[in-house]
């Protein structure tokens, strides 16, 4: 086999001819285009690679809001509560001074109408000891003569059975107020004398004023004592609310 140099040469010019072609027409072309893709593509990159630092930085400013957020609520809500307390606390000192003071105002009025019921109360009582010693003292008569002479009365004014107990009782005894002079006791015999009786004589200066004839068996009432207790009393049952007569 022979070897053409001529077929060979011209055969390498058309390899060197379809090489430039190819580069002229189809390489360049292509990598234009594979530049331009690559381009693009790092275009997309890196607006991706911004795109995700705006998105980490929107999501850093968000969580960093949501917190602010979420502090400021916790702020609020503690604010809000803090008012809240401090508000309950003033009104219950409020209601508590209120109380405190319409407990004083009660007491005080208490106070004020005790004081007022304890004076009319001691007014009503004077007035009514002033007009129970009145109408005691008029009904009391001159001397140890007439209080003798009243229980002499008082004792005509008994039954024969009561008079005749008394009497035949033990110990009998007439009781004055106050020591009698020799008149005195004289005028007290006299007036017991239909009574065919010598009692004893004593003294009770709680009679105040008068005589009386005791003995085991009973008392023949005959005293300024006896006569305000009587009046007292029948004054209390007429007026029972307590007012003077």
């Amino acid at each position: 086999m022979k070897f053409d140099w001529a077929t060979f040469a011209f055969q390498l010019v058309n390899v060197v001819v379809l090489l430039a072609l190819l580069r002229h027409f189809l390489f360049r072309p292509v990598a234009d285009v594979i530049a331009r893709r690559q381009a693009e593509t790092d275009a997309v990159l890196k607006a991706a690679e911004t795109a995700r630092a705006e998105a980490t930085a929107a999501a850093a400013r968000a969580l960093a809001e949501a917190k602010a957020t979420a502090a400021a609520r916790r702020g609020l809500m503690q604010q809000t509560q803090a008012e809240a307390e401090a508000q309950r606390r003033a009104v219950l000192d409020q209601a508590h001074a209120e109380a405190a003071r319409i407990l004083a105002d009660g007491k005080a009025l208490l106070e004020r109408q005790a004081g007022e019921a304890a004076a009319k109360l001691l007014e009503q009582a004077r007035d009514l000891a002033l007009v129970v010693a009145a109408r005691a003292l008029s009904a009391q008569p001159p001397g140890i003569a007439g209080y003798a002479q009243r229980l002499a009365d008082a004792l005509s004014a008994l039954t024969a059975s009561e008079r005749e107990a008394i009497l035949a009782g033990s110990a009998l005894t007439l009781v004055s107020a106050a020591p009698l002079s020799p008149d005195d006791l004289a005028a007290a015999q006299r007036a017991l004398a239909p009574f065919g009786i010598a009692p004893g004589v004593e003294r009770d200066p709680a009679l105040i004023a008068g005589l009386e004839l005791r003995s085991a068996a009973g008392v023949v009432r005959n005293s300024l004592a006896h006569d305000l207790d009587r009046i007292a009393a029948a004054m209390r049952e007429a007026q029972p609310q307590g007012g003077p007569a």
